[in-house]
């Protein structure tokens, strides 16, 4: 059996968390810059600052052709949150909110007028279908529309020129990590030295050393070499940086394809630097378009949900789970007492899980099998004997499953993404990694209670490797077209299809 699929740890998280302390590690001004957490609060704020303008336009233009100012009523607010809430989401949608397209303003503000322009439409067009012409009054509509839209676009083009002082300031970066120990590498790190257009290299590693590499190993243009693989991913981990670029040669292709596997398991960008003729062009003087100015990459594999999705994913999973934990308290009661009724033991069982990032935690489920049995691995078969009368019941209604919302309020799962398998799970004495070349990359995303994969068929143990496949290839489908869309089609899915069936055991 191969190296362990999560990094080591030790060494690595060491050198993982001094590595943004070492020298040559400072940003171009004497302070440290903006981390990548920082770049995701200027997002923050920008979507804050998006809600409050149409906000406030909206109710300003109530006063449109008043001859005294009037309060405002429930009724009045309704429509304004309507636009407001359908704007962001077309603007997250459209990644409007991405720090490049923040930058480049002409290309923001034009995508910015015609989504709000759509918005606006569509709206015209309810209230004309709802037979309902002077629904909306047109001097506020008109003035709503033409003064939310103008101030979008103010705040777009201040937004992108404080961005660009910023960035020529030193004070905002794209953190990469290289990997790779070459020729190619040196002079990618020499394109970006002094945070050349506000790119800013992080970590150069070994990628030719797959086990644990001790000390840094050599400097490379003031940058140390902070080990190999194993070190890669307990760093990245760790610091998530914007980009991992791999400047490995392509005819090391055999240690290629298993960096990249190993790397797929994270939440990362990855892409290749396919050679010395990807770096012909002169860089931009700021960040442009293209993730590194000047560079030709060849994608991998990209971050799944970008941070505003993951906040946003993280509200609806923490809200729905609170709401359905109080309602679903009566029941969960009266299970308890009929499982204890049923089988002696603990009403729940706890069975650690990898989840998010290759993490491990404790799931929560209804115990359905007689205590003893509790601490198999060995998958469920039908009409297995571990398993009592009622617990068979819970099992094919997937009612055992409920508690699992008390992981998604814990933040250990969420309510759609790749179902979560035990620690150290076989098939025939092998690792289900080592069987399924993609398997490590379902941990991009948190696990969920249900998933795209569950509402097509795939439920039930994994007993064969085809069905690992199956399942695998659904939940890389899942990650690869994440949208909140999705994860609401598959919940409804879920609810209406997806509680009983033959699989499930």
């Amino acid at each position: 059996m191969g190296p362990h699929p999560y990094g080591s740890g030790g060494r690595g998280m060491e050198l993982a968390k001094a590595a943004l302390d070492l020298p040559g590690q400072t940003s171009p001004t004497p302070g440290r810059g903006l981390s990548a957490i920082s770049r995701w609060q200027i997002v923050m704020a920008v979507e804050l600052f998006d809600l409050l303008i149409i906000f406030a336009a909206g109710m300003g233009s109530f006063q449109l052709g008043a001859t005294h100012p009037s309060l405002y009523s429930v009724d009045d607010a309704l429509p304004v949150l309507l636009v407001a809430v359908a704007s962001f989401l077309s603007f997250f949608a459209g990644h409007l909110y991405d720090i490049d397209h923040l930058l480049d303003e002409a290309r923001n503000c034009k995508s910015t007028i015609l989504r709000w322009t759509l918005i606006f439409a569509v709206l015209a067009a309810a209230a004309s279908l709802a037979r309902q012409p002077f629904l909306l009054s047109r001097l506020w509509f008109g003035g709503f529309f033409v003064i939310g839209g103008a101030l979008l676009v103010a705040e777009r083009c201040a937004c992108a020129v404080l961005l660009r002082k910023w960035v020529r300031g030193g004070n905002i970066f794209k953190s990469i990590v290289v990997a790779g120990v070459n020729e190619l590498t040196e002079k990618l790190v020499a394109r970006f030295e002094g945070g050349q257009a506000g790119i800013r290299v992080a970590g150069v590693f070994d990628a030719a050393l797959g086990g644990p590499a001790g000390p840094p190993r050599g400097i490379m243009r003031g940058l140390p070499i902070l080990g190999g693989v194993e070190e890669l991913l307990a760093f990245t981990r760790l610091n998530n940086p914007d980009l991992v670029v791999l400047t490995m040669p392509v005819d090391e292709a055999g240690n290629l394809k298993d960096v990249i596997r190993r790397l797929r398991q994270l939440p990362l960008n990855i892409r290749i630097v396919p050679g010395e003729i990807a770096l012909a062009q002169t860089p931009s003087i700021r960040l442009s378009r293209r993730e590194l100015p000047g560079v030709q990459l060849i994608t991998v594999a990209n971050r799944p949900i970008s941070r505003s999705g993951l906040l946003v994913k993280e509200v609806i999973d923490r809200c729905a789970a609170t709401v359905a934990l109080t309602m679903l308290a009566p029941v969960f009661l009266v299970i308890a007492i009929a499982i204890a009724l049923s089988s002696p033991g603990p009403v729940f069982l706890r069975q650690s899980r990898v989840g998010y990032n290759g993490r491990e935690f404790r799931n929560f489920k209804f115990r359905t099998m007689h205590h003893e049995f509790t601490g198999s691995y060995t998958p469920t078969v039908k009409g297995d004997a571990r398993v009592f009368r009622l617990g068979r019941w819970l099992r094919k209604s997937n009612i055992d499953e409920l508690p699992q919302l008390i992981n998604v309020l814990l933040g250990d799962m969420s309510l759609v993404g790749p179902r979560p398998h035990m620690v150290g799970q076989k098939l025939q004495d092998e690792m289900f990694f080592e069987e399924v070349d993609d398997y490590l990359a379902r941990h991009r995303v948190k696990p969920g209670i249900t998933g795209w994969a569950q509402v097509n068929g795939s439920r039930g143990p994994a007993n064969a490797l085809e069905q690992i496949q199956r399942q695998v290839e659904h939940d890389i489908y899942y990650i690869e077209n994440w949208s909140i869309w999705l994860d609401l089609v598959i919940l409804i899915k879920t609810l209406f299809f997806g509680f009983f069936g033959e699989k499930a055991f």
